[in-house]
């Protein structure tokens, strides 16, 4: 037999039946995307959008034709590996095979879906400068996407996530030769400016700016420091679990992204490389609350709704039940007893002691006129 026939025959044979074992009983819960040549930071962004549930009740398919291939895609991972070229073409993207920022890559998404979508992830800061008399000299409201950290100018070793998210909103002064000048002062005066949060997203993405500017050759370059991610963010009263992180590897001319995700399903994580989804084997933050990584460059955060700001169903039963007998004394009829004593009785004794006083009355006019 020739091999070609050989092949043939082969082919046309029904698959040899495995017996069943340990990885036929394991259910996969999560599938990948192919890669159409460079779009691996397209699939690790469509991962992150997908475990991001939150948004997928706001996309208006018949609005915007990248809300509906969307929701497409995200219909189709449920159950099977999919492509996404129709997704690069609702965004744009006619070179498949050209390397681009995952970052740039989730705000083109969030600037194509409808408004009410693209608002999950929008938050707002506020600029504000003012004088030593407090006077506010400068002042701007800004939303955003992404919150970007710098990795340089830290004096350590390794960057902590949580401490540069602090320094974003620390305030700086200007005095001597910085003093800035004051409308209200009309003079140069010394003062303060900062930023702070004025609207919090719902989710937040931290963007660790991995790729700088350097001044003195004029040309960029990559970080590849160590960073100490935390599982959770605080700000003022607000506090944010990650569950999200999209890894970069490889050199600025050239790499790789992909995409370590905590599954919806089994709160566990895992590992999405284009077409490959593997658990992770060592489960991050399993001892500690931080996770240390020389790859993370976006960090997806969830908003946490805190036990105080819901409703307790007890507390609002008790009021409840209270107003409710509250109505009902209200429309009980006027009680027939004065302290213990039917009122009829009362009335009873009031005329025998009214007859009394009469008959006295009586008997003493008479005794006066005699």
């Amino acid at each position: 037999m020739s091999i070609s026939r050989q092949r043939s025959h082969e082919e046309g044979k029904a698959p040899a039946k495995k017996p069943k074992g340990k990885e036929d009983a394991v259910i996969q819960l999560h599938y990948g995307l192919y890669n159409q040549g460079a779009t691996c930071y397209l699939n690790s962004v469509l991962q992150v959008l997908f475990m991001t549930p939150e948004l997928h009740d706001r996309l208006d398919p018949k609005s915007r034709i990248t809300d509906q291939e969307l929701g497409e895609v995200f219909m189709k991972i449920k159950v099977e590996k999919c492509g996404t070229e129709n997704i690069t073409e609702s965004l744009g993207i006619t070179n498949v095979h050209q390397q681009r920022d995952a970052a740039e890559c989730l705000e083109l998404i969030l600037h194509k879906v409808s408004p009410n979508a693209f608002e999950v992830f929008q938050g707002q800061l506020i600029y504000m400068t003012k004088c030593s008399k407090g006077h506010i000299i400068n002042e701007e409201t800004n939303p955003f996407w992404t919150l970007p950290l710098s990795l340089i100018n830290t004096h350590d070793a390794t960057y902590n996530v949580e401490r540069g998210f602090e320094r974003t909103f620390e305030t700086k002064s200007y005095s001597g030769d910085n003093m800035v000048y004051c409308n209200e002062c009309e003079k140069k005066t010394e003062a303060t400016s900062g930023c702070d949060m004025d609207t919090f997203p719902q989710i937040l993405v931290l963007l660790l700016k991995r790729f700088e500017l350097d001044f003195n050759t004029m040309s960029y370059f990559k970080s590849d420091c160590s960073v100490d991610v935390p599982y959770t963010l605080e700000k003022k009263d607000k506090k944010y679990s990650l569950y999200g992180m999209v890894n970069h590897y490889g050199s600025l001319r050239g790499g790789h992204y992909t995409a370590t995700l905590l599954s919806n399903e089994d709160k566990t994580w895992y590992e999405f490389n284009d077409e490959a989804v593997n658990k992770v084997e060592e489960q991050s933050f399993a001892k500690t609350g931080t996770y240390s990584s020389s790859s993370a460059y976006l960090l997806v955060y969830r908003e946490i709704v805190m036990e105080d700001d819901l409703p307790n169903p007890k507390t609002n039963k008790i009021e409840v039940e209270e107003d409710e007998t509250t109505k009902d004394k209200d429309r009980q009829p006027p009680s027939n007893r004065f302290f213990g004593i039917k009122r009829n009785h009362i009335y009873i004794a009031l005329g025998a002691i009214a007859s009394i006083v009469i008959v006295i009355s009586v008997v003493l006019a008479t005794t006066l006129k005699n």
